[in-house]
């Protein structure tokens, strides 16, 4: 991209940048942007990121000014575009884009914001696009923006590092903490350990546990948490001011921390991706410890395959789990997650109301169409002539 970028005209007062790079997080955006100016300097090229969470006015300031290389999130991109009718910058000279985690990129969460970014975007640029995982059904999205695609693998589609040791444990939900403090107390002076929990309350929760009652120094990191907490959190793990991390999934893509050592999956992942990014965080070496309740049968066939597609042991206990919950689907007693990578928790059906929360819905609305109706019939009245 950057020698894409000095065999162009230079960028003129007006111009937006040559290269645009997108990510699906800010904490993303900083590192790629962090090591593009390593570069930049030398070569005279100036990059400019942009995200939420941070002051917009001087993100726009910046952009004023003019940059070669843009790094940005979906949304603010979306945003920056569209203030000052599209007098701050614009992407009229793109002609390399990059994508960065394209799987989540194009998880229809994201598909409808970069559908709306591509099409203000050259139809002769160059596409980049990089991940760890790729589903089949999120592929097809992205063809959509590709023409004639070349597919370069490095190792594995969608397999964990076979170098990285990995362990599933049956645990019962009351047997979770104990273990982990065994963990934690076995592994603490080797390297960084890395918690993954399921939400931000038992995120928070863990937390004051190693914090308060274990007492371990230790950070947390979470989507509720604000940018400055999350920088903080994430430079003292760097730094090794605290060697332990309690965070959700947020940190499971583009977490870049040398010398983790352990990583924790205290509640199960739930998809095959989610475990494959989760599991890297400890690069080409380390363990890897997951802890299954029997409330996580549904997740236990996603992680027989991971584990087998890496060449780790699969637990009797976790094939055991895993054949029950598949005799339960056949029976109909359970719905089935679909096979393999394929039934992952992408393909971007959105939100989903159950049968209770659809009737709630139903009322609501015929509420609320009751109380316009009521209001326009009383407005009408009292707009008659006496």
């Amino acid at each position: 991209m950057l020698r894409h970028i000095k065999d162009k005209p230079p960028v003129e007062p007006g111009d937006g940048p040559i290269g645009l790079v997108m990510a699906p997080t800010r904490k993303l955006v900083q590192q790629i942007h962090t090591d593009i100016k390593k570069f930049a300097k030398s070569l005279s090229i100036r990059s400019v990121a942009v995200y939420g969470g941070s002051g917009v006015a001087q993100q726009i300031s910046e952009l004023r000014r003019g940059t070669e290389v843009l790094v940005c999130t979906p949304g603010r991109i979306i945003d920056i575009l569209s203030t000052n009718s599209g007098k701050v910058t614009n992407l009229g000279r793109v002609t390399f884009l990059v994508m960065d985690e394209a799987d989540r990129m194009f998880d229809m969460g994201f598909e409808p914001q970069i559908t709306r970014i591509i099409q203000n975007i050259r139809p002769d640029r160059q596409t980049v696009l990089f991940s760890l995982t790729f589903p089949r059904q999120v592929e097809a999205l992205a063809r959509k923006v590709l023409n004639k695609p070349l597919e370069i693998q490095a190792g594995g589609r969608s397999v964990a590092n076979k170098d990285i040791t990995q362990f599933v444990e049956i645990k019962l939900e009351s047997e979770k903490r104990p273990r982990l403090v065994e963990l934690i107390e076995e592994w603490y002076d080797k390297g960084k350990v890395l918690v993954f929990v399921g939400s931000q309350e038992k995120c928070d929760g863990l937390y004051n546990d190693m914090k308060n009652k274990c007492g371990y120094r230790c950070q947390s990191l979470h989507g509720g948490k604000d940018q400055i907490h999350r920088e903080v959190a994430v430079s003292e793990f760097k730094s090794s001011v605290c060697n332990l991390l309690v965070a959700t999934s947020v940190a499971g893509r583009g977490l870049d921390v040398k010398g983790v050592e352990l990583v924790v999956n205290f509640d199960a992942p739930n998809h095959c991706e989610e475990y494959v990014h989760r599991v890297g965080r400890t690069g080409r070496k380390g363990c890897a410890v997951t802890f299954v309740s029997e409330d996580d049968a549904k997740y236990a066939p996603d992680l027989v395959k991971a584990l087998e597609r890496s060449e780790q042991v699969v637990p009797d206990g976790l094939k055991a789990m895993t054949d029950g919950f598949m005799e339960r689907v056949r029976e109909g007693v359970e719905k089935g997650r679909g096979s393999g990578f394929g039934g992952s928790g992408f393909g971007g059906s959105g939100f989903k109301f159950n049968e209770e929360e659809d009737v709630r819905k139903a009322a609501k609305e015929a509420q609320e169409k009751g109380m316009v109706l009521r209001k326009k019939t009383s407005l009408s009245w009292k707009m008659r002539p006496m």
